[in-house]
C-alpha cells in the first residue's frame, strides 16, 4: 500500500541565501561560519546553531564524504536521489518543509526575513516543483500582512501547494486577531493548506540543564495544541470554512485531549465564551484541522474520538528521527489491527486530497 508523507524536509544548500538575497543583505544572510573553530549556522536573531549530528560516527563520516559535507542524505536537495529513496520505502508523495530555513522567522528585521523567505520559496519551486510527487510549503514572512498576502499569491503562481507560518506568532499578535484574515482568505482562495511547524517563531531550546534534550522535545510540541485551539475556538475556521490548518511534526496523541478540553470549556463556561460558535470547537478541528505524526500510535488509538480526517501520517525524511528507511515496519506496528478503510485515509487519501499528491496508477 503506497503512502504519502504529510511532513518531510528538504535540506537547503548552505550558500542558498548568500547567493540569492539582494547584495546589501548578503553579509547578514543565513549562512554557515566558523565559531570557536566549529561550523555553525548563523541566523540573525538566533544563537549560533549546530545542525545535524556530530559527524563523528562512521556512518556520518561516510555520508559527509559522499554528500559534500552534509550529515543528511543527498535526497534532501536532489529530487532524483530522493525519488529513489521514496520508492525503496514505499512512499509516493511528500509535503516538503525546510530544514535550515525554519529558523528564518527569528530574524527581527522584516526586510531580511522577507528576502530569506522569498529566496527559499524560489529555490524550492525550482528544485522540487517539477515533480507531481512533491508538494512544497512556502514560507510566508511575518510583520506585514499585505506583503504576506502578496507572497501567498506569488507562490501559488509558482506552483507551490501550501504555505507555512511560524507556530509561535509575533509577540502581541496572536492568530485569533482579525488582522490575519486577508492571509486566511488568500490561502483559502487558492486551496493552500496553512501549516505550522513546531519549533518555529521562537527559540526551540528552553532548557540546557539536566534532562534538557527530552524536556526541549516535549516543550517544542506544546505550541501545536495552543495554535490549533486559537483557530478552532476563536472562530477563524468557522469564518473560513474551506481553510485547512496543519500542525506539523507534533504527534497526534494530544489531539483527543484538546478537543475534549475545548468542548468542555465551551459548554461549562458558556457565559464567558466569545464568540458563540455554531458548533463546538471540536467540530471545526474534525472538519478543517490536521496534525502530522510519524512513530506514535496514540493518535491512531484515539481515532474513534478525533475522527480520521485530522490525522496525517508523516515520515519526516531525511531527518534522523524519521521513519526512513523503515517506514513499512513502522506502519505495520502503529496500524496493527486497523482496517485498511481507516488506515488508507490517514496514510494516503487525505494528504493526496489536500495537496494534490495522487499517484497516477491509483
Amino acid at each position: 500500500m503506497l503512502v504519502n508523507s504529510a511532513d518531510s524536509h528538504v535540506v537547503e544548500p548552505l550558500d542558498l541565501w548568500v547567493q540569492r538575497v539582494p547584495d546589501h543583505l548578503k553579509p547578514r544572510a543565513p549562512r554557515i561560519e566558523s565559531v570557536d573553530g566549529q561550523p555553525r549556522l548563523l541566523v540573525e536573531g538566533a544563537p549560533p546553531r549546530r545542525m545535524g549530528g556530530s559527524g563523528d560516527t562512521k556512518s556520518e563520516k561516510a555520508d559527509k564524504e559522499k554528500h559534500g559535507g552534509s550529515h543528511f542524505r543527498a535526497g534532501g536537495w536532489d529530487p532524483d536521489e530522493r525519488i529513489k529513496d521514496l520508492d525503496e520505502d514505499g512512499v509516493w508523495g511528500e509535503v516538503l518543509y525546510p530544514t535550515i530555513a525554519l529558523f528564518a522567522w527569528l530574524t527581527p528585521d522584516f526586510e531580511l526575513q522577507y528576502a530569506s523567505a522569498r529566496a527559499y520559496n524560489d529555490w524550492l519551486a525550482e528544485t522540487f516543483g517539477q515533480s507531481a510527487r512533491f508538494a512544497g510549503a512556502a514560507m510566508i514572512p511575518m510583520g506585514d500582512i499585505e506583503v504576506g498576502v502578496q507572497e501567498v499569491e506569488r507562490v501559488a503562481a509558482l506552483g507551490l501547494k501550501s504555505v507555512m507560518l511560524p507556530i509561535t506568532p509575533p509577540a502581541g499578535k496572536p492568530y485569533n486577531l482579525e488582522m490575519y484574515d486577508p492571509l486566511w482568505a488568500a490561502a483559502q482562495a487558492h486551496g493552500l493548506p496553512v501549516s505550522f511547524h513546531v519549533g518555529t517563531g521562537s527559540n526551540p531550546v528552553t532548557e540546557r540543564g539536566a534532562g534538557g534534550a527530552v524536556i526541549n522535545y516535549v516543550e517544542v510540541g506544546l505550541g501545536a495544541p495552543r495554535a490549533l485551539s486559537y483557530f478552532a475556538a476563536s472562530g477563524v475556521l468557522e469564518r473560513f470554512p474551506e481553510l485547512h490548518v496543519v500542525m506539523v511534526e507534533c504527534g497526534a496523541g494530544w489531539l483527543a485531549w484538546l478537543m475534549e478540553r475545548m468542548d468542555e470549556a465551551y459548554e461549562e463556561h458558556a457565559t464567558w465564551v466569545n464568540p458563540k460558535l455554531a458548533e463546538p470547537p471540536s467540530f471545526y478541528v474534525r472538519r478543517q484541522g490536521h496534525v502530522t505524526f510519524g512513530n506514535d500510535a496514540a493518535g491512531v488509538v484515539n481515532r474513534e474520538f478525533t475522527g480520521i480526517e485530522p490525522l496525517l501520517w508523516a515520515s519526516d525524511y531525511p531527518h534522523p528521527e524519521g521513519t526512513w528507511p523503515h517506514t513499512q515496519e513502522t506502519l505495520t506496528r502503529i496500524f496493527a489491527g486497523v482496517d485498511d478503510a481507516e488506515r488508507k485515509p490517514i496514510t494516503y487519501d487525505t494528504t493526496a486530497r489536500l495537496y494534490g499528491l495522487e499517484a497516477p496508477s491509483r
